[in-house]
């Protein structure tokens, strides 16, 4: 556990997200430690916030990756409008991540990689879910994975195989959050919080984004 935020010694901040996930994936403090919220605004500029899980970080370019249902309301929010701000807590240990940046879908093959590493039950769920949308009851929602499961031919006793490979639904996949801002937040006493605040420019390119990591460190006030 580190003791304070030395601006002089950070030259990647992304490097010091993926450390403290590692910090607290061994303290075992928490069941999910890559747990983080992600916000996005709507149609009307309204905030909405929920838990996703960061499944990869790439800290070469500094890029985030979670992966959803692509007909889900924060699909839909992205499509309309693609920033959004992330927030990582992990108390027992006083560290906390705020991250602000741009999103945009994962190349099929980064997907199609992912889906195939989880549990096929995993993997039905995808397929069965409208997700966001409304559904008239549990047993509803339930008769869908079953008719999933008839589809593919998969059995109960087969749902926590690593080993059935699906193909991955087209309306499924990953979001690379391109990092523009992220601020390192460590507990102190008092109250008196260390803050780092990074900052670079993203490049649009034709495909996405690129970056350098030029990042320009200032210290906050807590």
């Amino acid at each position: 556990m580190i003791s304070e935020l030395r601006k002089s010694s950070i030259s990647n901040p992304i490097l010091v997200l993926k450390e403290w996930i590692d910090e607290a994936r061994k303290s075992e403090i928490q069941p999910n430690p890559n747990t983080m919220s992600i916000s996005t605004v709507d149609s009307m500029g309204c905030p909405n916030s929920r838990m996703v899980l960061c499944k990869e970080i790439n800290e070469d370019l500094g890029y985030l990756i979670f992966y959803t249902n692509y007909n889900s309301k924060k699909s839909k929010e992205i499509e309309s409008q693609n920033n959004c701000s992330v927030l990582f807590h992990w108390d027992p240990l006083g560290y906390q991540v705020r991250i602000r940046g741009k999103l945009i879908k994962s190349p099929n093959h980064e997907s199609d990689n992912y889906f195939s590493t989880r549990k096929v039950g995993s993997q039905l769920s995808a397929w069965a879910s409208n997700q966001s949308d409304h559904i008239k009851n549990r047993e509803s929602l339930d008769n869908q994975f079953q008719e999933i499961m008839k589809r593919f031919d998969i059995q109960d006793a087969d749902l926590g195989s690593t080993e059935i490979k699906l193909p991955r639904p087209d309306f499924w996949g990953g979001y690379r959050i391109w990092v523009k801002e992220i601020e390192l937040w460590l507990n102190q006493n008092d109250r008196f919080h260390d803050r780092l605040s990074f900052k670079r420019d993203l490049i649009e390119t034709s495909s996405g984004f690129d970056s350098k990591n030029d990042w320009v460190v200032k210290r906050l006030q807590p």
